[in-house]
Formats: structure tokens, sequence, C-alpha cells
């Protein structure tokens, strides 16, 4: 009997696995120190992609992965180590002040959608398209940013990114649980009004999950969230439209911000 009852359930759990939708992967970066101090010259950066917690699942390739600088130099970034599930960057640090570590924009696949008033819903294993759907291709592009402050804080808007990006107005260093946080969503460096941003924190699996936390960005681009504890965030917006150049295809930017917000 217990057997029997032991299979039922295997079975009953399966079949809802494989029925249940996938989920989406989001890319990230996170560093093995997100406040080095002055002595050291590099941190290592683990660039992947996750569901849920900043776990790797699918390591990120990029030929844009790049540093900026406290003054503004760019330094492009190559890998030290690619795994099947991570790629490992040395990022070396030649001066105090906050760096921007970033993936730079990546052009992705592109999968079949349907379109109906405004909405794509993707098309999985080929399937068919419902009344008032039209077909179009999807180009998925994304960016995954992190900021690491090395020795005495200091933080300027030195940056002007291309693409779409999640912009940190406070000082990235300057995160603290029950105090408010301020970002902005731009491309190609102006606000993005009405733009969509999701918070997910990061260990979840330990704590129970909490629900994502839904936001939109004003008439500058910018918005705010007021995380309830310490720990890792993973800030994420995405971004779908009409490509300007070539009929019959959307582009879907995905850019996200990983944050360290520290305790009081």
């Amino acid at each position: 009997m217990m057997r029997n009852l032991r299979t039922s359930l295997l079975t009953l759990t399966l079949a809802a696995l494989m029925a249940a939708p996938a989920l989406a992967h989001s890319p990230y970066m996170k560093p093995n120190t997100f406040t080095p101090d002055s002595k050291r010259t590099h941190v290592t950066v683990e660039a992947s992609f996750a569901e849920g917690d900043l776990r790797p699942d699918v390591a990120m390739k990029s030929d844009a992965f790049h540093a900026v600088s406290p003054d503004g130099q760019v330094t492009p970034l190559t890998p030290a180590a690619t795994l099947s599930d991570a790629t490992f960057l040395e990022v070396p640090l030649t001066a105090d002040g906050t760096w921007l570590i970033t993936s730079g924009v990546r052009q992705g696949r592109v999968a079949k959608a349907a379109l109906k008033d405004g909405q794509v819903r993707f098309l999985e294993g080929g399937g068919a398209l419902n009344p008032g759907e039209t077909a179009v291709d999807v180009r998925s592009i994304t960016r995954a940013d992190v900021y690491v402050t090395r020795g005495a804080p200091a933080y300027k808007d030195i940056t002007t990114e291309a693409g779409v990006e999640i912009h940190p107005v406070t000082a990235p260093y300057d995160a603290y649980a029950g105090e408010p946080f301020k970002l902005a969503v731009r491309e190609n460096g102006k606000g993005l009004a009405e733009a969509e941003v999701t918070v997910i924190a990061d260990g979840e699996t330990y704590n129970g999950k909490t629900p994502d936390l839904e936001l939109k960005t004003d008439a500058s681009g910018q918005t705010s969230f007021t995380p309830s504890r310490a720990g890792l965030y993973l800030i994420q917006t995405r971004v779908r439209r009409a490509s300007p150049d070539t009929p019959g295809l959307w582009l879907s930017n995905t850019a996200t911000l990983t944050l360290e917000v520290l305790p009081q």
C-alpha cells in the first residue's frame, strides 16, 4: 500500500512538473566582494543565467564584457574561465572608487512568437496562432550589470551605456535594509518612462518564497523600492517593442542589476 502511494505521488509530481511552463532565465553578474579594500587589485565575477536564486545554471558568453573605471575609462574583459554553468572574470581594479562591471549588450536567439494587442506570446514547440494573433520573430537582447567599490566610497554618474540598462541613482554601496533605494531605467543614457521593473530577492530557497516586487518608472524613468532585509537582490527590466528597421521583428531587451543590500 505504502509503495503504491509513493508511486502515485511521484507520478503526480512528475506530471505537474512536465505540465508547468518553463521559467525564464535571468542574466546576472555576481562578484566575490562588492566592497574590496584598497589592497585588492582585482575582483572575481561570476556571469551566468539563473532561475530565481542567483545560482549559476547556464554560462553567460559575451564579446562585450567590460569594466568602467571611476574616471570613465573602459577596459574590455576576457573570461578567465568558461564552464558549462558559469563564466568567471578577473576584473583588474587599478584605482579606488566605484566600478561598473558589465556583460555589455548581448545579441541572443530569435524565437517565434504570436502578437496581439501589443502583447507577445512565445510559440513553444511549434504552437499554433490563436484568432486575432499575428506571427512575429522576437530577438532577445540582454545585458547584466554590477557595481563594486574599491576603497573609499565615491560614486558619480559617468556612464552612458548603449542600449537598455538599470542605473543606480542611489549610490550602489549605500543600499541598506529598511531604506529606499532609487534607480532608473535608461536607454542610450536617457530615462524610460513607464518601464516595468521586477525586484527579486536572492536566497528564497531558505527563507521561504517572497513574491517578486513589481514596479514601474515615472516620467523621468526613475522608481524606488525599500528592501525589507539585507542580502542580494536582482533588479530586472524587460522592454519589448517592434524593430524600427525590420518588419515582422520585435526586440526584447532584458537588463539586470545585481545589488548588495547591507544591514542597518
